[in-house]
């Protein structure tokens, strides 16, 4: 499961002797290798209070992101374990609440599968945001090295572009105003495309991207294909999926995972041209 930045992960190992049976080692250590590479080492740990042979350690998040944790038993009992556990960001990008998604499947309240569900979210989310572009709005730097009259930002939409700034010295370069005859920039569509309207050299972009209000269809989009993906996880009684329902049956040249009316409501399939009758 993943945990948000700031929660405390219960980490735990059950030490055994050659027989199968709890039983303490001479020693437990616990090191937890952080996504920036950087090692926590916890140790000598103690058994459990009563517990002969199972060791507990309460990790407390600070980074977001893959983390590894590796339990290591030495003299008596001698033995290793290693696990992972993922961290997610404070602001992971959802545009979907659990609440939301939790209401849209007709659950009721706190279950054994909320926690389930923020994976769904989570996927779900990140789905749109691959083929649509990012949807939570977010603020991003770009660094070009040599500029024309023309720069195309990487990542958009783009909402609104905060600084321009000249490398390396971090001067700000103003946006333009011909009537004022001040050269500069000018952001000419969502799409990113910046006029420059003089030779600058090096430059550092700081702009947002995303959708800001969120369109109703992606909101739409997203409850449908979160609904999509809980209900193909699902085991029927008899074993297998569940039955494909009407709005999921597969269209040729299209995933599965994105079933046909969220790609209706994102715009990704365009309306067929009319067929020309001859003769």
């Amino acid at each position: 499961m993943a945990f948000d930045l700031g929660d405390v992960v219960p980490l735990s190992i059950t030490v055994t002797n050659a027989a199968g049976q709890p039983e303490d080692a001479t020693a437990v250590h616990l090191t937890i290798t952080l996504p920036d590479g950087t090692v926590d080492t916890q140790g000598p740990i103690a058994s459990t209070s009563g517990q002969p042979g199972v060791y507990d350690y309460d990790y407390a998040t600070v980074q977001a992101g893959r983390h590894v944790a590796r339990w290591v038993a030495t003299g008596t009992n001698a033995s290793a374990y290693t696990d992972a556990f993922d961290v997610q960001p404070a602001d992971g990008g959802d545009f979907i609440s659990l609440a939301d998604a939790i209401e849209h499947l007709k659950k009721k309240g706190d279950t054994p599968d909320t926690e389930k569900l923020r994976g769904f979210v989570c996927a779900a989310c990140q789905i749109i945001t691959d083929r649509m572009g990012q949807v939570s709005p977010v603020t991003v730097t770009h660094e070009v090295t040599r500029c024309g009259p023309t720069v195309v930002l990487p990542k958009r939409p783009v909402i609104e572009i905060l600084a321009v700034q000249t490398l390396p010295g971090l001067t700000t370069v103003p946006q333009a105003d011909r009537a004022a005859g001040i050269d500069g920039w000018t952001l000419d569509s969502a799409e990113g495309v910046v006029t420059l309207t003089r030779w600058y050299g090096a430059l550092r972009f700081t702009y947002r991207i995303g959708r800001s209000p969120l369109p109703p269809k992606f909101r739409l989009a997203g409850l449908e294909l979160i609904a999509h993906l809980w209900r193909t996880s699902q085991l029927n009684g008899g074993g297998g999926r569940p039955p494909v329902g009407v709005d999921e049956v597969i269209v040729p040249g299209t995933t599965y995972a994105l079933p046909y009316n969220v790609r209706q409501l994102l715009g990704l399939d365009k309306r067929p041209q009319d067929e020309v009758l001859v003769g």
